[in-house]
């Protein structure tokens, strides 16, 4: 499944991360504001699971990853040891990391 997320790079994740109202919202080109999301890793999912469909990278890929990875939530999985959440944490930036490299001069 990271293969899948991998071949998909998204640059800039904080900036398309907007938390308001107690909510997390993803933006995108084609939805300004995608959700709310309860918890920021499940809109960093939602993120690439658009990102996904709309350039047609999981038509490349196998059919059952895909399947599977359009209808995974990190917020109900149950499995331990889950893969698909395992990737998504690997992939998702730690905000205070972000944070600090952001106040770091250049």
């Amino acid at each position: 499944m990271l293969e899948l997320m991998q071949t998909t790079l998204l640059f800039d994740i904080e900036r398309r991360l907007l938390f308001r109202g107690g909510h997390w919202l993803v933006r995108t080109r084609e939805i300004p504001e995608l959700g709310p999301y309860p918890s920021r890793l499940e809109a960093v999912e939602a993120l690439y699971r658009h990102v996904a469909v709309c350039s047609g990278r999981l038509t490349q890929g196998e059919p059952t990853l895909a399947r599977d990875f359009i209808r995974h939530s990190v917020a109900e999985c149950q499995e331990p040891g889950c893969q698909i959440c395992a990737d998504l944490e690997a992939l998702t930036p730690d905000p205070h990391q972000a944070q600090l490299n952001a106040a770091m001069p250049v």
